[in-house]
């Protein structure tokens, strides 16, 4: 809490002065941060996903559309087909009724029903020729829209892969930063320079527990026991043995220095 509290104050800080790549730096720090600034990215690019997903969506409905519309386009071809050739066929067999009875070329011609069919195979071809280059065109976007419709499939498939990609990114990136931020704080104790709060309390303990040994140690003096425990102690080396002109020796005996006894020998031989 008092690390997030220090952050915003040195943002608050930098942003009045300006420093507005300290305050990146900052909050970079963050893995949080981190990965909201990476599902921003995730975000951005969804809304885009989702433009293409509906533009898609249209594109295959126009296209259903138009796979319907040319299927009824070659029924009607098919329809008008039948007709110049049915009028043909029926002008064809009433041509040969007239002549059988005798009517010339001419007469024939001007017959009525005769026209009728004419008229019928004429209008049904021209009809035949417009439907026929609505359907080659007609085929020509199917073409088209679904070549279209294939790369924006293959766009869609990649972006999805860059979904996923960015979502490992983002979880890798966090991980890292984290990770970071955990061997900073490692080091930072090492060299004396950690902010830690659990290595402030530890420290506090500590100096807690040495206070408290120094405390006893001081009671111990003031009140003789600890020179009472030297004493005890003294007996129990003087019940072990050991030299007791030790201090005389080495100078430190208040009373008479011990002289050498080689001396004293020939001190003795002399006065005899």
């Amino acid at each position: 809490m008092f690390k997030a509290v220090g952050k915003l104050f040195r943002t608050i800080g930098y942003a009045l002065s300006g420093r507005i790549n300290q305050i990146s730096d900052i909050w970079g720090e963050d893995p949080h941060v981190v990965g909201e600034k990476y599902n921003k990215i995730i975000d951005e690019k969804k809304a885009r996903y989702q433009t293409i997903t509906r533009a898609v969506s249209r594109l295959m409905t126009s296209l259903d559309k138009k796979r319907n519309q040319l299927k009824r386009y070659r029924e009607q071809e098919e329809q008008k087909d039948k007709v110049v050739r049915g009028a043909k066929i029926a002008g064809q067999r009433l041509a040969r009724e007239l002549k059988n009875q005798g009517k010339d070329i001419e007469e024939i011609k001007n017959n009525d029903l005769i026209k009728e069919y004419a008229a019928k195979n004429t209008d049904a071809k021209s009809s035949l020729e417009l439907l026929k280059n609505d359907i080659k065109n007609l085929e020509q976007e199917i073409v088209e829209d679904t070549q279209e419709l294939q790369n924006f499939e293959t766009d869609i498939k990649k972006m999805q892969r860059e979904f996923n990609n960015l979502l490992q990114e983002r979880d890798r990136a966090m991980a890292k930063v984290s990770s970071a931020n955990e061997r900073k704080q490692l080091y930072e104790m090492n060299t004396g320079i950690s902010n830690d709060e659990t290595a402030e309390l530890l420290q506090e303990v500590r100096n807690s527990v040495s206070n408290v040994e120094n405390l006893t140690k001081l009671a111990a003096k003031t009140s003789g026991y600890e020179n009472k425990q030297e004493e005890d102690d003294l007996i129990a080396l003087a019940e072990t043995g050991g030299d007791e002109d030790f201090f005389a020796d080495i100078g430190l005996s208040e009373g008479e220095e011990k002289k050498p006894k080689q001396k004293e020998k020939k001190d003795e031989n002399y006065q005899e």
